[in-house]
């Protein structure tokens, strides 16, 4: 059961992290937002689609952001009692470290069970709808892309051309269209509007065309043939509608039962994806220890240092990781290399700040790079300050 001072603890940790959390997937979604309107309107793909895109990349984001809301969580909280002397209260009071870091393992274990079943079992369902998603934007499933005031060929002979869109492109106003057969056949309607929809079949996007006039013109007659209409629907053929192809072709695409059931399977990708999730679940257990003694800084100072390696050691062992799995999927080195080698250095690496802010006098394990940073940042104050007397 915990204790007062555990729920301390867990109040000043998770208040940062889970500002954290929102934060960073707030900034990732924002930035692949511009690409995604980008990437639509050129389709001429509905605008809302954009939205069902970037719901189907957050658990795709979430193998990072999680990790780094866990390290900011501690560290600010362990930060916040080293500035306060709360942190000497409570080492006084024999309340160790390693007593303290309780509260961070118990977070560190519900985000490891939250981040299995999502990268395990959610991601890879979101990231085949993603591709989905892409695939019908291009190929024209969720409309077609007709610019207003232009002429525009949709194969088979056929053009068409609409005064105005409304709706994101589903409704159509003033439509002109006309399809030339190879014998010479014109067939000309004219609609004051008009909507796509897609077919029963999925083979066809249908314009149904209202309060309009059809025009039948045969070579072989004297004289078209005309038709007032109120509804008419015209089916168009687009050359790339076709199904998208069936989950779990990817090894990115399987749950983490699939990848398993198929482990023996020969498959370098396979086996390198569950080599990946697998360092990455466990690595979320190893973030407090890395955290704790980076947030660990003298009152005389406060400097944010902590926080600037912690977040970079964080996104290198990430972008190290995703290198391992590209290289072990196509076969070239072993897994072992290079994902478990990056985690074992990691490892190791945590463990040694852990040991000097845990079990070293006044241990402070970013000292001597505090020393440097000062010895840098005097330097180039200097030479901004000759820089400014020269002139």
């Amino acid at each position: 059961m915990f204790n007062k001072i555990d729920i301390y603890i867990l109040k000043n940790t998770a208040v940062p992290l889970f500002a954290t959390l929102g934060i960073s997937a707030l900034l990732l979604l924002l930035e692949k937002m511009l690409s995604l309107f980008d990437f639509v309107i050129n389709q001429g793909g509905p605008i809302d689609v954009v939205w069902q895109m970037l719901g189907n990349l957050m658990p795709q984001y979430l193998t990072l952001v999680i990790p780094l809301a866990m390290f900011l969580g501690v560290l600010l909280a362990i930060r916040k009692f080293a500035l306060s002397s709360e942190l000497d209260a409570f080492l006084n009071c024999g309340i160790s470290l390693n007593r303290l870091l309780m509260p961070s393992i118990f977070i560190a274990v519900l985000l490891l069970i939250i981040n299995v079943i999502v990268v395990g079992f959610v991601q890879p369902y979101s990231k085949y709808a993603y591709e989905e998603l892409i695939f019908d934007v291009r190929s024209g499933a969720l409309g077609a892309a007709i610019k207003s005031n232009e002429f525009s060929n949709l194969g088979e002979g056929l053009t068409l051309r609409i005064e105005e869109s409304q709706n994101q492109g589903r409704e159509l106003i003033d439509i002109f269209a006309q399809k030339e057969d190879a014998d010479g056949h014109i067939f000309s309607v004219s609609a004051k509007k008009g909507s796509f929809f897609a077919s029963p079949d999925q083979k066809y996007i249908i314009l149904r065309l209202f309060d309009g006039t059809l025009i039948d013109f045969d070579l072989n007659q004297n004289r078209p043939r005309i038709l007032k209409f109120d509804m008419h629907d015209l089916p168009l053929e687009v050359p790339m509608f076709e199904q998208f192809r069936n989950r779990g072709n990817d090894a990115a695409e399987m749950t983490f039962l699939e990848l398993w059931q198929k482990r023996s399977s020969g498959d370098t990708a396979i086996t390198a994806t569950i080599h990946s999730r697998i360092a990455r679940a466990l690595s979320i257990l190893i973030v407090p220890f890395l955290a704790v003694p980076l947030g660990l800084v003298a009152k005389r100072s406060g400097r944010a240092l902590g926080i600037l390696v912690g977040v970079f050691l964080l996104l290198l062992y990430h972008k190290v990781i995703e290198f391992g799995l590209d290289f072990a999927a196509e076969g070239i080195i072993s897994p072992w290399l290079t994902i478990w080698m990056p985690t074992g250095l990691f490892i190791l690496l945590t463990a040694r700040l852990y040991y000097i802010g845990a079990y070293k006098v006044a241990g402070e394990p970013l000292h001597k790079l505090e020393i440097i940073s000062d010895v840098i940042g005097e330097a180039v104050t200097n030479i901004f300050k000759r820089l400014r007397a020269a002139n």
